[in-house]
């Protein structure tokens, strides 16, 4: 699947959820921001930009503004063949929700004996996880995960919106690392150059 023609942008249009985080009142702005992004509300101001460190490592950051102020960072890198999207959801300029979507590619072979020959196939298999964390200040406030897997051709997107959030636990290291990412996309903000010159590289974080 190339990079910048995923399934991640139909994955947020999703409002399926557990009661519990469907009261969530930041998940709730989170998706109606979400929402008017992909109308392309013209209230929302967005800046594109994208680095490369490396041919197995790189990515683009789109920053999205709500009357002046940091609204959305949205965050697509590829490491080899793994594709990751994170979005940071920002109020009054604090971090308030992180989501995560993982896509990894398997292979699975099929070994076929007759009396004539042997031989094998490969078979595509798409793994996704959607992960949530929400903060209160510099605190976690709660995690949420969902998780899928099904052959390549036969993913149904539609499926996996319908799928509910569960409670998650939230590690500790998971936390930290949360914020160091949501401080240098802050620093790319204002460092990295647009997307129109050669990319850059500052990420030197994972």
């Amino acid at each position: 699947m190339k990079l910048y023609n995923s399934i991640f942008f139909l994955l947020f249009l999703t409002f399926t959820y557990g009661q519990e985080l469907s009261q969530n009142e930041v998940n709730t702005s989170y998706e109606v921001f979400l929402e008017a992004v992909a109308k392309k509300d013209t209230l929302i101001k967005q800046v594109f930009k994208r680095y490369k460190c490396s041919e197995y490592f790189s990515g683009s950051v789109n920053f999205y503004y709500k009357d002046e102020k940091l609204k959305l960072i949205k965050h697509l890198y590829k490491q080899h063949s793994d594709v990751s999207l994170e979005y940071y959801f920002i109020e009054n300029d604090t971090l308030r929700l992180q989501t995560v979507v993982s896509e990894i590619t398997r292979f699975n072979t099929f070994s076929f004996k007759s009396a004539h020959e042997n031989s094998s196939s490969i078979e595509k298999v798409l793994e996704v996880t959607e992960f949530r964390t929400f903060f209160d200040n510099y605190l976690t406030a709660g995690c949420y995960e969902k998780k899928h897997m099904e052959k390549l051709s036969e993913w149904d997107n539609d499926l996996f919106k319908s799928l509910d959030f569960n409670k998650s636990s939230c590690l500790k290291d998971n936390v930290d690392d949360v914020h160091y990412k949501y401080r240098l996309l802050r620093k790319a903000e204002t460092k990295l150059i647009s997307y129109r010159n050669k990319p850059s590289c500052i990420f030197y974080m994972w």
